[in-house]
């Protein structure tokens, strides 16, 4: 691992945070180094995890998260049963538009053969502002899974589909809703796998980013508790151990990944609860002992609080 990286991307933390056109350099910067990739098993330990652990960017860990699992893993997945062309470089932001409301559900409808019609909502797309295309989820009309997925390059989308929400935690990276009204694309860009296949994939790899999303998580638990004066060194050590063991966790649900078998959820959530309020507590009852950096990083505490793992 690159320690330099880490300390350029830890000391522009505040700059990035306040100036968002900051993102696409220290992205490229980060990406250079440790390109998203499938190949997870290559890591001893991940670099969304690393980053987390040393530059207590919580945001850019889950992004490089969503990168490797959620987009480049699922494409190897699809491709494996049926090709897929989706041309990605290591510097490609893919955003997974599948969280929606009940009432406002995506459909796509075909007017003709060749022609795909897209209406509904996507309600947290992690990263999409900042995305250079979409995977999207829809169902046909009357369905009540989903039963495709559509590949949407960013640039194509209508003015102001994307808007962006302020969840108030990961603030070096953008979360967005998308709308769409009878929306339209070739159907080339419909994923050759569908139904219940498709439905497969998708739940394995997000079993696997919640895993690991828990382990960048811990990570950045370990790095608040080396730079806040806690009055007890125990807070670390325990943090330091769920993180030993967290990371065993998710190897061990990457190999069941890979080998197709079954994937479980997240490891010791009473425990990472836990050290989250310890810190918690600490920080709100001594404001004055928080430097501005933690202080710009500590409402990623409220993490589980604000999406669903």
């Amino acid at each position: 691992m690159s320690d330099s990286t880490f300390q350029t991307l830890e000391h522009s933390y505040i700059d990035r945070v306040n100036n968002h056109a900051l993102f696409k350099d220290a992205w490229y910067v980060f990406t250079r180094d440790y390109p998203p990739t499938h190949c997870l098993l290559d890591y001893k330990q991940l670099p969304s995890t690393s980053i987390a652990l040393h530059s207590g960017d919580l945001g850019f860990a889950l992004l490089w998260i969503v990168q490797s699992v959620l987009i480049r893993c699922i494409l190897f997945d699809i491709n494996q049963l049926q090709g897929w062309n989706i041309n990605l470089h290591d510097t490609t932001i893919g955003a997974m538009a599948h969280t929606e409301p009940d009432a406002y559900r995506m459909i796509a409808r075909y007017s003709d053969i060749n022609t795909l019609v897209l209406s509904g909502k996507k309600s947290y797309i992690s990263g999409g502002a900042d995305a250079d295309m979409l995977l999207l989820t829809a169902r046909r009309p009357g369905e009540d899974k989903f039963t495709k997925m559509i590949y949407i390059p960013s640039k194509s989308l209508p003015e102001n589909a994307l808007q962006d929400i302020n969840l108030s935690i990961l603030p070096t990276i953008k979360h967005s809703s998308l709308t769409l009204n009878d929306y339209i694309c070739d159907a080339s860009q419909c994923c050759p796998v569908k139904d219940k296949q498709l439905r497969k994939i998708l739940k394995k790899w997000s079993l696997i980013e919640r895993s690991l999303i828990g382990e960048a998580y811990i990570a950045f638990l370990c790095y608040l508790a080396k730079n806040i004066p806690l009055p007890y060194q125990d807070t670390l050590n325990e943090a330091e151990e769920l993180l030993s063991l967290q990371m065993q966790f998710s190897r061990e649900q990457l190999e069941n990944a890979f080998s197709d078998k079954y994937v479980d959820a997240l490891g010791d959530v009473a425990r990472v609860l836990n050290i989250t309020q310890k810190i918690a507590n600490y920080c709100m009852e001594h404001p004055d002992a928080i430097t501005k950096p933690i202080q710009l990083r500590i409402n990623d505490l409220n993490l589980f609080n604000k999406i669903r793992l």
